[in-house]
Formats: C-alpha cells, sequence, structure tokens
C-alpha cells in the first residue's frame, strides 16, 4: 500500500478512534439516564372528562381490597394520561385531607378512607405521548413495551451526570443490561482499532524511512489494547477469590499505562525525527501531541501519588475516572489533524 493511502487509512481509524469510545461512554451514560426515567404504565383513572380540574374519587374498604381491585395499570404506555395525576387521601366521608403518612396509617391499620384522583393543569412527563420519541413509538411499539415492561438492575436510580458530580462510577453504568449490548461492541471495536492504529503508524514510518522493525511504540501500543479488551471482556464479572477480582481490576491499570507508554515513545521518535518528517506532520500539532502526552503522564503520576497517601472521597474518584478517560481520547483526535494535507493526497490527482 502506498504510503499516501496508509495515511489516509491512519487518520480514518485514529478519528474513529475519538469518535466510537467517545460514544460508547457518552452514550452509555446518556442511555442509563433515558432508562431510569423512563415511561412507566400508569394506573388506569376513569375520569369523566379527561380535563384539568376533573376528579374520581373512590372508597378504600376490605372489600375492594384497599382499591386493590379498583385500580388497573394500562396495558399499553400510549393510553397514560397527558395531564400529571395527582392523588390524595382523604376520610371515609371525604371532608378531611389527609397527609400521605396519615393515609398509609388508615391502610395499614385496615380503615376504610377515600382516595380522590384530581387531573391537574401539569404536563406528565413520564406520558410518551408528550416526548418527541412518540413517533419512534408509533414505528417500534415492542421495543418501547419491552424497556417499560422488563425491570433493569441499573447503576443509580436516577439520571446522573458523573463527568461533573461524580455519582457513579464507569464501570458501574456501562456493566449491566441492557447497556453493556451498547458499550461492549463498541469498545470491542475499539481495541481493533487500537491494533491498526499501532501497527500502521509502525508501517508508515517504516516506509518513510525505508527500514523494517518493530518499534516500541508497536508493543506498548498493541499491549495496551489487550489490556483494553480483558478489561472490557471480563467487565461485570464477579468472583469468589478475591485474587481473581485483583487481577481483572489490574487489567485497566496495564491498559493505561500500556497506552501512555506508547503514545510517549512514539512523539519521543517523532520529535526526534521531527526535520526530518516536517514534509509530513504540522509541527505546531506535533508540539500540542507532545505536551498533551506530557500532561497526561504527569496528571498520571500525581493522581496515583495522592492516592497512594490519601483516601479521596468517592464522588473525587468518579469525577477524576469520567474526565481521565474522556481526556485520553484526545490524543487520537491530534493525530488525526497532525498529517499536511500533502502527505496523504493521491499524487495522480496534483
Amino acid at each position: 500500500m502506498l504510503i499516501h493511502k496508509s495515511i489516509r487509512f491512519l487518520r480514518k481509524v485514529a478519528l474513529l478512534l475519538f469518535v466510537v469510545p467517545l460514544i460508547g461512554l457518552i452514550g452509555s451514560l446518556l442511555f442509563h439516564n433515558y432508562l431510569v426515567s423512563f415511561y412507566t404504565y400508569e394506573d388506569q383513572v376513569t375520569f369523566t372528562k379527561f380535563e384539568p380540574g376533573s376528579t374520581f374519587e373512590l372508597i378504600c374498604t376490605n372489600e375492594n381490597d384497599w382499591c386493590v381491585n379498583e385500580i388497573k395499570k394500562t396495558s399499553r404506555l400510549d393510553q397514560c394520561s397527558k395531564f400529571f395525576i395527582e392523588g390524595n387521601f382523604f376520610s371515609k366521608d371525604g371532608l378531611v385531607e389527609l397527609t400521605n403518612q396519615e393515609g398509609n396509617n388508615l391502610l395499614n391499620n385496615k380503615e376504610t378512607f377515600m382516595i380522590k384522583y384530581t387531573l391537574t393543569g401539569q404536563k406528565n412527563e413520564n406520558c410518551i405521548l408528550n416526548h418527541k420519541t412518540y413517533y419512534l413509538y408509533k414505528i417500534f411499539p415492542s421495543f418501547f413495551e419491552y424497556l417499560a415492561s422488563t425491570e433493569f438492575l441499573l447503576g443509580t436510580s436516577k439520571s446522573v451526570n458523573p463527568i461533573i458530580h461524580g455519582e457513579t462510577s464507569i464501570s458501574n453504568i456501562v456493566k449491566r443490561h441492557p447497556i453493556k449490548f451498547l458499550f461492549k461492541p463498541l469498545m470491542f471495536f475499539s481495541v481493533f482499532l487500537m491494533i491498526a492504529y499501532w501497527v500502521f503508524y509502525n508501517k508508515i514510518l517504516n516506509n518513510i524511512f525505508q527500514v523494517k522493525r518493530t518499534n516500541v511504540f508497536l508493543i506498548f501500543g498493541v499491549l495496551s489494547a489487550i489490556f483494553l479488551f480483558l478489561h472490557v471482556y471480563f467487565l461485570g464479572q464477579t468472583y469468589e477469590l478475591k485474587v481473581l477480582t485483583q487481577i481483572r481490576r489490574s487489567y485497566i491499570i496495564f491498559f493505561i499505562l500500556f497506552e501512555i507508554l506508547a503514545q510517549a515513545y512514539l512523539l519521543k521518535f517523532l520529535w526526534k525525527k521531527r526535520n526530518d518528517l516536517k514534509n509530513y506532520f504540522y509541527q505546531k500539532i506535533l508540539i500540542t501531541k507532545l505536551s498533551f502526552v506530557i500532561f497526561v503522564a504527569t496528571s498520571s503520576f500525581t493522581i496515583l501519588t495522592i492516592l497512594i497517601f490519601k483516601d479521596l472521597s468517592a464522588k473525587v474518584d468518579y469525577i477524576l475516572e469520567w474526565n481521565y478517560f474522556l481526556i485520553l481520547l484526545f490524543y487520537y483526535l491530534l493525530s488525526f489533524f497532525i498529517w499536511k494535507k500533502s502527505s496523504f493526497r493521491d499524487p495522480s490527482t496534483t
């Protein structure tokens, strides 16, 4: 393969190495937040008129199993009310409004009480009729019904933004069903892209300098990809033996270590040969990549040192974790922009 074609292919791989893991991380987070706030099957309340201010009253007694037999869940998501339905406890004669605690006490004591449902003017955020995704529901109703009917054991019970607030770790989000079916395939594809990236970088530099050798950065790059594969493959699995759990946790550490070493050795080579490569690289971006690797390596060493001598709060750990892995991806984005246009253009077209 000609050098310009190899460089063109490498640029595409570098761009994908930025985009694919980014989608894997951010997409998994957005998917999680979507599932925890997903539409639910609502109580089927029979209002005489479905307009704000309409009410429906039920006397809850032992005969109707304290209203359990009276109120059923809707069978479809699109049977929800566009307006929020408010339910309040009342005394059995309906004259005295009770607090939720008082109503629950009557329920626990098996005493008669009333529930009064009111159709408010407030928009029901849990009703799919009020959302832009409703048109998708009309096309793929079975998919939405499946998500609503399945109870997922998600990492949190509400929407989170761990990048800023540090509510949870990456693994706690991405290892769970069904989010893992988005995250894992994208990361396995990223492993393949990483191997291609380092192999083609080694091949291109060998072609430029007309040598045949296996550079150190290629070895470290492939090792980082292997440990990323192991980390993703065993993500979510638990073991009775602690030593096996510790081995599994070490995969991500080795991935980071070899990734930084691969980047450092590649940049060392490029910087040493920068004058010979000035027709291929933008020197300013090369300097930016060098500064970036120094920053990542220094930050990694600093964070590890702090963690050795001081226990940070879980929130701080999670914020560092999310932002650290997102920052790592910019190395590949810089690798996309570093090549001069003349290096990957087909000479026959110029």
